[in-house]
């Protein structure tokens, strides 16, 4: 059998990311998971599902519209890639401004 894959969830605290990230650890399908958002699961209103789901994953707090928000992202300690990587990154407020 295949070692697990490696798997980086972008835009992963969002309705998709959120239920993605909590199928993936119920059913034991990744090795390693990286979510990075830039809201705080902690702020994000999870249910006890979710929220036992996060604490089985490295959440990265970032903003990918920021170059280093985006390098520190894709790092990893050991100079190795991910297998995946799954972008659910959207903007959605369309009634703020760019900033």
């Amino acid at each position: 059998m295949s070692p697990q894959p490696t798997v980086l969830i972008l835009g992963g605290v969002g309705f998709i990311g959120r239920n993605l990230v909590a199928h993936l650890v119920e059913n034991n399908l990744a090795a390693e998971i990286r979510v990075v958002d830039k809201v705080l699961p902690q702020t994000a209103y999870l249910n006890k599902r979710f929220q036992e789901a996060f604490t089985n994953v490295e959440f990265v707090q970032g903003n990918l519209s920021n170059s280093a928000s985006v390098e520190k992202c894709f790092t990893r300690a050991d100079g190795s890639s991910f297998d995946y990587v799954i972008n659910l990154a959207a903007e959605t407020k369309f009634s703020q401004p760019e900033e």
